[in-house]
Order: C-alpha cells, then sequence, then structure tokens
C-alpha cells in the first residue's frame, strides 16, 4: 500500500541534512506533525507545524505542495509522523523521511516562553 520511497532516517541523518552547507538552496523543509499546542510548548528551530490530520485529510497547505521538495518530518515518538510520511510517498511525494520524534531529538530545541508554559496568551481549544 504504501511505497517505499518513504523511509525511516535517524536524527543524526536528518541534522546532517538540515545543516549541509551544500544544501543551501535547497534547504529540506522540516514538518512537526504534532497538534498546535505540543508544537508550542517545544520544536525544533524552523520547523513548519502541519498537523497529521490536516495531511491525511489531504488539506495540504502550501508549504507541502511540491512533490519533488524534501520533506522530514517528526513528531513526539515517530508514530505519527511515519503514518504522514508513508500517506505522501503512498500519494507522490518522492522525497519523505520520517526521522522519528523530538523525544529523541538531541539537537537544538526552541524553548516555550513563559506564558506558553503556563497557560498564559494561548488560546483554548
Amino acid at each position: 500500500m504504501f511505497q517505499s520511497s518513504s523511509i525511516d532516517i535517524s536524527a543524526e541523518q536528518a541534522h546532517a541534512l538540515m545543516t549541509d552547507p551544500c544544501r543551501r538552496l535547497e534547504a529540506p523543509v522540516v514538518i512537526d506533525v504534532r497538534t498546535g499546542a505540543e508544537f508550542a510548548e517545544r520544536h525544533i528551530p524552523g520547523a513548519l507545524n502541519i498537523v497529521l490530520d490536516e495531511i491525511l485529510e489531504n488539506r495540504i497547505p502550501p508549504e507541502l505542495s511540491d512533490p519533488q521538495r524534501l520533506y522530514l518530518l517528526y513528531c513526539r515518538s515517530g508514530r505519527r509522523s511515519g503514518i504522514a510520511a508513508r500517506w505522501l510517498a503512498a500519494h507522490g511525494w518522492r522525497r519523505v523521511y520520517n526521522f522519528g520524534g523530538i523525544l529523541s531529538w538531541p539537537y537544538e530545541t526552541t524553548q516555550p516562553h513563559a506564558g506558553a508554559a503556563a497557560g498564559i496568551g494561548t488560546s483554548p481549544r
């Protein structure tokens, strides 16, 4: 059902793709498929938040509309990003990689501001 072009890679491989100076003209698009609240708590700098449900409902935003572009997906543990990567590959995206979850990401992440951690300035769901 799913194409093998969607593969799981390590955090180290994803980081190398993100920081490779030879990729400046075509930097990978890093996508966090968690909820907006999870994304606000902590995420990889430069990542876009495109919730898994949007992908599965085929509500593809412009940032994800080029099936030839390089996309690196993650979530909390790697399960949701794996589902998203396999769905995208099955629907024609050729360069989609799941590098797991932020829980095992050993590199830089954003930290929430004090208001977000306390629920101040955030809208309820």
